[in-house]
């Protein structure tokens, strides 16, 4: 493993132990599926909930998902599902 000056804690952990920068980091990853599925890891918690917009808070930033017939499938301490027409996703910091 070849070493660089200047490089966080965070980031040489995250290749020792294998982990994702953003999960080591606590950074939410979000992957979208088309345009009906989200799935959000690293959040904490729902700040807002309907079937038209869904609110996430991550710690870091607001991720807000604007569709139709939105609906929370799964959800668990670190990781949620949303399913429905995705409009639109933003990221408010």
């Amino acid at each position: 493993m070849e070493k660089r000056r200047g490089r966080g804690a965070l980031e040489r952990a995250s290749e020792v132990f294998d982990i994702p920068g953003e999960a080591a980091a606590g950074l939410p990853r979000v992957t979208i599926t088309g345009y009906s599925k989200i799935h959000v890891e690293n959040h904490r918690g729902l700040l807002e909930y309907s079937t038209e917009r869904i609110a996430v808070n991550t710690g870091r930033m607001v991720i807000r998902i604007n569709g139709r017939d939105l609906e929370l499938t799964a959800m668990s301490d670190l990781e949620l599902v949303v399913t429905g027409t995705v409009i639109s996703v933003e990221y408010i910091i």
